[in-house]
């Protein structure tokens, strides 16, 4: 059976829940999307989605003794 995936990603994103907004920061420029339409797109009783929240952050380096 042929298969239709629909994927959106957003790098370097932040979500604001109170705006209502994606604000993806890219090296050159601010792009801001809102979040209850990128939803819907995804939105309806004979769609299954599989979602996954990705943060990426630094590790901080452990202390060695002497060093």
């Amino acid at each position: 059976m042929a298969k239709i995936n629909n994927t959106l990603t957003f790098k370097n994103a932040q979500i604001s829940l109170e705006e209502n907004t994606i604000t993806e920061y890219t090296k050159d420029n601010i792009k801001v999307y809102v979040l209850s339409d990128v939803l819907r797109q995804f939105e309806g009783e004979e769609k299954f989605l599989d979602i996954t929240f990705k943060e990426a952050s630094e590790l901080a380096p452990s202390e060695v003794d002497g060093e």
